[in-house]
């Protein structure tokens, strides 16, 4: 009895928060924004600040480069250790391939009490490409909802997501490479 009880009690509060999630548009007055990163969808379009000190100056603005370019969108942080080595290796992919279009935007995860050393930390490591900052986490929010770092997802020239991916190990350096010689040439 005790079990059906549990059940039942379990069935009532998913529906309470089904029904609390239906009542609120999402992103609207404090409803949860959908998660969007997922192989077949669309990025949401999204603008955000360049890192202080980074590569970059002004706003990245995704809207100036869906269905245009194919691009990398790369969620790290400062105290993440393999985001160390992907983000020098996705520039020199970027080196190579962005005559052909690619866009590379990464996405600073870090809080206010360390992104002032997300754009210096870009700079150290040899990156060129566009560094921002999410603070308010409404992108990461709707992308890497498990705010995973690092966390990578490729977008094609159609503007549709090809590919999502958490983590980074040396060892796919050739699968990724070849991966973006496809998403650029596709």
């Amino acid at each position: 009895m005790r079990h059906v009880r549990l059940t039942i009690l379990s069935t009532l509060l998913a529906l309470g928060a089904l029904a609390a999630s239906l009542a609120l548009p999402p992103g609207e007055a404090g409803g949860p924004a959908p998660a969007a990163a997922r192989v077949g969808g669309r990025p949401p379009p999204f603008t955000l600040p360049a890192a202080t000190g980074g590569p970059s100056s002004g706003t990245f603005r995704m809207a100036d480069h869906i269905g245009t370019h194919p691009i990398v969108i790369l969620f790290w942080a400062t105290w993440c250790q393999p985001c160390q080595q992907e983000l020098p290796f996705y520039e020199s992919l970027y080196q190579r391939y962005r005559g052909q279009g690619l866009q590379v935007v990464a996405i600073s995860m870090d809080s206010q009490a360390s992104v002032m050393r997300a754009g210096p930390a870009a700079r150290r490591l040899g990156i060129t490409f566009d560094v921002v900052t999410d603070l308010d986490t409404r992108v990461t929010t709707q992308l890497n909802p498990r705010r995973g770092a690092p966390f990578s997802i490729w977008v094609d020239r159609t503007g549709r997501i090809v590919r999502e991916r958490e983590g980074f190990s040396p060892a796919e350096q050739n699968a990724i490479a070849e991966g973006v010689a496809r998403l650029v040439g596709g």
